[in-house]
């Protein structure tokens, strides 16, 4: 590895960086449904800017990573059906693999599903991490630069230059953001970034053994996985109320992705086997997965049941009453009978909490 390569990824992540920097000042305050755009021009400038005119994969990355970017601006100003949104993510990802960018697992013709399977899952994790607290640029920062150094490492130097590009865009994405290290990419943006990052991470893979295959997909997606289950078992909040643990998401996710890019690392320079780093990623993302819904699903539950029978068990004495539709509790009369359930209205709200003043109100 020359340092002619280092140097090109460098300048294409320093140029993205100040083309996004440069470009989002304006779009963020008048039209931020277009950052998502800004952030794929810079990266695609950037590229552009330091190697020319791009390879055949990295060409078939971007045109790609357009598509579903594309597709992610129409889905935030109008929704879209998600047919029709999977059937344009599969189309964009076949087109990618056509070109040759698709793992080889199998050696056979079960290679091409598999990896347009794979594309369209992880875009969407990707995606999925920009509603968790805005937890993509940053994490897309360090997961671009990773898989950047990675790229040096294996003697890809265009992959290289393109996951730089995209790493120093999100880098210049952060200062915008209404908390440090927390911005929202937007459906476009999100998009384009988890379509670039999983084209990388397969065309870094591709021709390669099946040990270093699943270790080179399995360790830069991590975060994505961790983060896409966070989100589908967090617990719904007000859209009013800031989520407590979507503050930590991002600080927590780029750890995990810090760790997983620095084993990319060790195995790509072959000082870690890549079997042992593949059958580790996988074990740890299973067991990040199984916690949470166990934590929050069959513990509430549990202790759900537990409360509600303690509350609504017989007594002389006045105990309060918890009932399934409203989320106050109640006291009851001490001489009302024991096992009584009759059905019973809700209690009327005070009238700070809304309720109209009464039609006259007599003063003096």
């Amino acid at each position: 590895m020359t340092h002619l390569p280092a140097l090109a990824s460098a300048l294409a992540g320093a140029v993205a960086c100040l083309l996004a920097a440069v470009g989002l000042r304006p779009v963020r305050r008048t039209v931020p449904c277009l950052t998502g755009v800004t952030l794929a021009a810079a990266t695609a400038g950037a590229v552009v800017a330091v190697c020319g005119t791009p390879d055949r994969w990295v060409s078939a990355i971007l045109l790609a990573a357009a598509a579903v970017a594309l597709l992610g601006l129409i889905d935030d100003v109008g929704a879209l059906p998600l047919v029709t949104r999977l059937m344009v993510e599969t189309v964009a990802a076949g087109g990618v693999v056509l070109c040759g960018v698709q793992v080889t697992l199998t050696g056979d013709w079960l290679d091409g599903p598999v990896s347009v399977m794979w594309i369209v899952a992880m875009t969407n994790a990707y995606g999925l991490l920009d509603r968790l607290g805005g937890a993509l640029a940053a994490v897309a920062a360090v997961t671009g630069a990773f898989l950047a150094g990675t790229a040096l490492v294996l003697g890809d130097p265009s992959l290289a230059v393109l996951a730089a590009a995209l790493a120093g865009a999100c880098l210049g994405a952060l200062p915008y953001g209404r908390a440090r290290g927390r911005v929202r990419l937007g459906p476009a943006g999100s998009l384009f970034a988890g379509s670039v990052l999983t084209c990388t991470a397969a065309g870094l893979t591709a021709g390669r053994g099946t040990a270093v295959v699943a270790a080179g997909l399995l360790l830069p997606a991590l975060a994505a996985i961790v983060g896409a289950g966070a989100y589908a078992v967090r617990r719904p909040r007000r859209a009013s109320r800031a989520a407590g643990p979507a503050r930590k998401a991002a600080p927590a996710l780029c750890g995990v992705s810090a760790g997983s890019g620095t084993a990319g690392l060790a195995v790509a320079l072959g000082w870690v086997p890549a079997g042992a780093a593949a059958t580790v990623t996988a074990a740890t993302a299973a067991a990040l997965l199984c916690c949470a819904p166990v934590r929050r699903g069959v513990f509430a539950r549990l202790r759900h049941g537990y409360f509600s029978a303690r509350l609504r068990h017989d007594s002389s004495t006045a105990h309060p009453r918890y009932d399934g539709f409203s989320a106050r509790s109640r006291w009851m009369s001490s001489g009302m009978p024991a096992g009584d359930e009759r059905p019973r209205g809700r209690v009327p709200r005070p009238r700070s909490a809304g309720n109209p003043p009464p039609p006259f109100v007599r003063r003096g």
